[in-house]
């Protein structure tokens, strides 16, 4: 078998709605994202009622939240760029 096998077909006539959707979606990552930088320290920030609090977990709380959030984004992207490509 020779290249890659095609799943689905995208009709032309929907490449303008995907592309305002995937623009749509894209912004409101990126929202996202600035609204958590925004709220940081009291998303992530030290808490003196917790016992065990330890900047480690904090940490694994922000990798836990942005990992996610960045492959979206960058996903998002690499398929809008895609279809302005074509």
């Amino acid at each position: 078998m020779k290249g890659i096998i095609m799943i689905a077909y995208v009709n032309p006539a929907a490449v303008t709605a995907l592309t305002v959707a995937m623009i749509f979606f894209l912004v409101l990552n990126v929202l996202a994202g600035v609204w958590l930088v925004h709220h940081r320290r009291v998303l992530f920030g030290r808490d003196d009622y917790v016992d065990g609090d330890r900047t480690a977990t904090r940490y694994l709380q922000v990798i836990v939240l942005t990992i996610p959030l960045l492959f979206l984004t960058l996903r998002l992207v690499v398929e809008l760029m895609g279809f302005w490509i074509k």
